[in-house]
């Protein structure tokens, strides 16, 4: 799997990595959306999925989001959140709003998240993603 995870936390970017060998997965890591565009808009090969936090500085998760869908080749890729945000605050709905593929909520496992992002890569048969 192509993935990109973009989250401020340098702990939490190792947790991806632990949760995503990079001997089985080509995962890119940055600390936040403005250092996102800055790698996708440099690539003409879309990512399988991306992993976003909401929160961060320079520019957020629903900033990136934005940015993302605006961006022909990468438009499509999903989005899976990984959040402590509350389900029902205005950045939440934002996100949703833009398209998320799933919401992963903080602390998760390595093996759930996994999952997730394995179903909105390849969903189930009869189920579009």
């Amino acid at each position: 799997m192509r993935l990109l995870v973009v989250e401020d936390s340098p702990l939490l970017r190792r947790m991806f990595g632990l949760a995503f060998p990079t001997q089985m997965n080509d995962l890119q890591s940055v600390e936040n959306g403005r250092a996102a565009m800055d790698l996708l808009e440099g690539s003409d090969r879309p990512f399988d999925a991306v992993l976003l936090d909401l929160r961060m500085p320079d520019m957020d998760g629903v900033e990136f989001l934005r940015a993302l869908r605006r961006q022909p080749v990468h438009r499509l890729t999903p989005v899976v959140l990984t959040t402590a945000e509350s389900d029902d605050s205005a950045l939440m709905e934002q996100a949703r709003t833009l398209g998320v593929a799933a919401i992963v909520k903080k602390p998760w496992s390595p093996q759930g998240l996994r999952t997730v992002v394995q179903q909105v890569i390849e969903p189930p048969p009869g189920r579009k993603p």
